[in-house]
């Protein structure tokens, strides 16, 4: 009760403070790649643009940007190639172009190249509604050549998903956004794909629907921007996967307030996380990160995050509470499960660009560490990241190149209390990789147009027998160690080579061949198989 009042006052209190800017989009880029488009070609091309230093100061670790913060990066590029002040390739001229008309309205002045809404209803130039509809068919083949004892699923899935976007501005005040995946999956199912989203059946199972919904309305107040309802968050500067809050996950409802100074970002947010089991009825999440960019050439940030189950807890509401100190006073109070407390995140983060076109970056992730102990202990949980991206490497222009590794120790993201599991329906809210795995992921990307891309790729991932919903058994040692990659180890090699072609604001194609070699299978010993993995995408715009 006292959270739904809280964010009505919030809501309430935004009439009486308008204020207004420059820019004119509150309105966010989305950070999930299956429920909108060209979103990942704009986060794609201003990290490219930050690499290449011709933009700086840009706190790139606390996602999503916002269109105008997007128009307002593109513009700056535009206006110093303009003045001579630096040089992009053609194919890099033509992209900047296309986002610079793209993201119009969010003040870039550029006139679009094509209708950006299939319907649009506005008074003048500071207020509109606008309606998008985008198609798009997805074709998903999977072959294995060795039949394992472990049960394989392969086949042909088809997935044809409507994607219609209903979203508004007012006066540079207040802003909403609804949108929407409403998916047809038919022919072979395989249940890691879409697997948290919203579900239904029809023809007797033989259609399946898939739904996702980011939906929020968006504030802006004199000191901050003030966000309510579903979407993604991303922190960490990790490209493939973040160790405390990635956007892997379902878009989750939260209340979220951002300001920022300068180069400086903070971010604070509590939100509501679901779990299948049918014990665990109350579950959140609350977090806020600060962020700064200095000298040019550095970044760092802070981030801490607390989940708790069972109540809802109004002292984790405070944006500027340390949970680290004040957890056991907040917690203590909770006598459904006895001495566990809540289960509380701690990470630091840094980016460096010692010269130009190269990134050096690293997190550190801590989940309940205990200082008393020894590093091996098992209530030592922590992960680790770290990676670099080139581009144009060795003076080839229009590449990319990345390559990061994460580890991520064996009852990291684990909570004896169930309800304070680390993850929103079956997904981990932090890596993807979940406890007591690794990750190697190497890719590069090559521009031939400004709409052409070809792609290679290399990923090994690798889990013990550890698992999220695994914890440290009660009956063990209490001086009992971690152990990396426990027991047997399952290992996943993945090499493809895929494109895309994409016109911006129109279309995309995307198609992908992965070579896949998976040994000990759900850690059972010399239990193996390799297969092939085909994957074709086409979206429409209308």
């Amino acid at each position: 009760m006292f959270f739904r009042i809280f964010l009505i006052f919030c809501i309430v209190a935004n009439f009486y403070f308008f204020s207004r800017v420059d820019a004119a989009s509150l309105i966010n880029v989305p950070l999930n790649p299956d429920i909108s488009d060209f979103n990942t070609e704009t986060y794609r091309f201003i990290h490219r643009l930050l690499n290449k230093r011709v933009v700086s100061g840009v706190t790139r670790g606390s996602l999503p940007f916002t269109r105008k913060h997007v128009a307002s990066l593109l513009v700056e590029v535009s206006q110093k190639l303009d003045r001579g002040e630096l040089t992009l390739s053609v194919n890099d001229q033509k992209r900047l172009k296309d986002l610079l008309a793209f993201y119009s309205e969010a003040g870039t002045q550029t006139p679009p190249n094509r209708r950006l809404h299939l319907g649009t209803l506005t008074d003048n130039s500071t207020s509109r509604i606008s309606f998008d509809l985008r198609v798009g068919h997805q074709e998903i083949t999977r072959l294995v050549d060795n039949v394992s004892e472990v049960p394989n699923v392969e086949g042909n899935m088809h997935v044809t998903t409507l994607y219609p976007h209903l979203y508004g501005q007012f006066e540079d005040s207040f802003a909403f956004s609804g949108d929407i995946a409403y998916r047809s999956l038919y022919g072979d199912f395989f249940n890691d794909v879409f697997a948290d989203e919203s579900k239904h059946r029809q023809l007797e199972g033989k259609l399946r629907n898939r739904i996702a919904n980011n939906n929020y309305l968006k504030f802006n107040l004199p000191w901050f921007e003030l966000q309510f309802g579903q979407d993604n968050l991303q922190w960490g500067p990790g490209y493939h996967g973040n160790l405390l809050i990635s956007s892997n996950p379902l878009a989750m409802d939260m209340v979220k307030f951002q300001t920022n100074y300068k180069t400086i970002s903070f971010t604070a947010f509590t939100g509501v996380l679901e779990d299948m089991s049918e014990e665990i009825n109350e579950k959140y999440i609350s977090g806020h990160r600060i962020e700064g960019y200095y000298w040019n050439r550095f970044g760092f940030g802070i981030s801490e995050v607390v989940i708790y189950g069972n109540r809802f807890e109004p002292g984790y509401l405070n944006p500027v509470n340390i949970y680290f100190i004040n957890e056991q006073t907040i917690s203590r109070a909770d006598s459904r499960a006895p001495g566990s407390g809540d289960n509380v995140f701690v990470s630091v983060d840094f980016r460096l660009r010692p010269v130009d076109n190269f990134e050096i970056y690293g997190e550190l992730m801590v989940d309940d560490g205990n200082p008393a102990v020894s590093f091996k202990h098992w209530d030592t949980k922590f992960g680790i990241l770290g990676g670099i991206y080139f581009t144009d490497p060795f003076g080839l222009t229009d590449t990319d190149f990345h390559a990061e590794y994460t580890f991520i120790n064996q009852y990291a993201y684990t909570h004896v209390n169930p309800a304070n599991v680390y993850k929103h329906f079956t997904t981990p809210v932090g890596h993807h990789i979940g406890s007591d795995a690794d990750n190697l992921w190497i890719e590069l990307r090559r521009r031939f147009t400004d709409k052409l891309e070809t792609v290679f790729g290399y990923e090994l991932e690798r889990h013990g027998e550890g698992n999220i919903d695994k914890n440290h058994p009660s009956d063990a040692p209490k001086d009992d160690v971690w152990t990396p990659l426990s027991g047997i180890t399952e290992s996943e090699h993945r090499l493809k080579i895929g494109f895309n072609w994409v016109n911006i604001g129109h279309y995309s194609f995307y198609g992908e061949w992965a070579r896949i070699w998976r040994r000990n299978i759900e850690n059972r010993q010399d239990v193996h198989e390799t297969g092939n993995e085909i994957q074709a995408k086409v979206l429409y715009r209308f």
